[in-house]
């Protein structure tokens, strides 16, 4: 015999869905008034008030005190979304570096923990990596792991939708690697993955340049070249997840070009000497000193080809220059526009990244509070 779900005690189907609304509103404009949510969901003032209480019976909400000093007449009752009542991970993982980010359920970073790691680290050590860091994060922020909703992470590779990496030329033994499935093992959340350029493109979009434009190219440039794709803004991945993978347009050519700028790209550990020698050709073109303008302006005309390349498919309204290079954007981006403008009808504006540095790992934060979402709206309805 089936019980009834309403004679059982689990919430009706409306008031599931009368939760979830007015969560959805408290999130958009924490803090509100039940008048405020009432307006914003269309639903009645009790249906709201039912719902608050729920929301706050379940710890997802929390009602304001009032405000000190003497008031004319009974003010009215504000609530706000309780961002720490789950928390989510975001992990950039490189040849050379994991960084983890832990965030609340606004995206605010709680803690943020990085771990160096050998360029010829395999899957296995490098996935233990993860797992350490988030375990810093979480120890460090004084987060129970029972709190964690999602987790994003943000690999160099080409990644499949059930996030095993297909392709990866930048770390060493992840191809066929079914990162998502090992790490939700660890977690005991979802687990989202995808291409660091495609990260960064939705970092940039959240709380960068790139704010409120539905279609750009990021261009994540260092010692390898991709780009993340928004179209009506959402991400890119092509059918195979392979877009944006414009590296290898001419990688010849742009491996001569970066060499000259930016030092081979070996599995080896970047030295300091090849930073430095990199910053000091930065320097001396800024001062005009031609054999460093020469190398610039070189390295410059391959992102421009590349850039036109896709600017000709899509016609962007934006193009963000992120990666390592960013601090150069004042001799990168009138270069890579002179040589765009050569082969595009209309050159997209093109702006230095605002993010910075943090970009892949603020984009994989970004994935992982997505798939919280999703996660809140269910424990908030009550579905099971």
């Amino acid at each position: 015999m089936v019980k009834d779900s309403r004679v059982s005690g689990s919430p009706s189907l409306l008031r599931v869905i009368n939760s979830v609304a007015v969560l959805s509103a408290l999130r958009s404009a924490s803090p509100a008034t039940l008048a405020e949510l009432s307006a914003s969901t269309g639903l009645s003032r009790p249906t709201v008030e039912a719902a608050m209480e729920d929301l706050i019976a379940q710890g997802w909400a929390a009602e304001l005190a009032a405000a000190a000093g003497r008031r004319v007449g009974r003010p009215a009752r504000r609530y706000h979304f309780r961002a720490d009542s789950g928390y989510v991970l975001g992990f950039d993982v490189g040849a050379h570096r994991v960084i983890g980010v832990l965030a609340d359920l606004n995206g605010e970073q709680v803690h943020t923990h990085e771990a160096q790691v050998d360029p010829q680290l395999e899957a296995d050590p490098r996935i233990a990596v993860v797992r350490s860091v988030a375990t810093k994060c979480l120890s460090r922020g004084k987060v129970d792991r029972s709190l964690l909703m999602a987790a994003g992470v943000s690999v160099p590779g080409i990644v499949a939708p059930d996030g095993t990496v297909t392709l990866s030329t930048v770390l060493p033994g992840w191809n066929g690697v079914q990162i998502a499935r090992r790490l939700e093992k660890s977690f005991s959340c979802k687990v989202l993955v995808d291409n660091d350029a495609n990260a960064a493109a939705v970092a940039e979009r959240w709380h960068g340049v790139a704010k409120d434009v539905e279609d750009l190219i990021y261009l994540l440039v260092g010692r390898r070249m991709g780009a993340g794709l928004i179209l009506g803004g959402r991400v890119h991945r092509g059918f195979g997840g392979a877009a944006g993978e414009i590296g290898l347009l001419d990688p010849k050519k742009w491996e001569l070009r970066r060499e000259k700028l930016l030092g081979p790209a070996t599995q080896e550990s970047v030295a300091d000497r090849d930073h430095q020698v990199t910053e000091q050709i930065i320097a001396d073109a800024r001062t005009g000193e031609p054999g460093a303008v020469r190398i610039v302006d070189d390295f410059c005309e391959v992102l421009a080809q590349h850039a036109a390349a896709m600017t000709l498919t899509i016609d962007p309204e934006l193009i963000v220059v992120g990666g390592g290079l960013t601090y150069a954007a004042d001799l990168l981006l009138p270069r890579i526009k002179r040589h765009m403008d050569t082969a595009c009808l209309r050159t997209p504006e093109l702006a230095a990244s605002a993010v910075g540095q943090e970009a892949v790992a603020l984009g994989a934060v970004r994935l992982a509070l997505n798939a919280a979402d999703e996660a809140l709206r269910q424990r908030a309805g009550g579905v099971r």
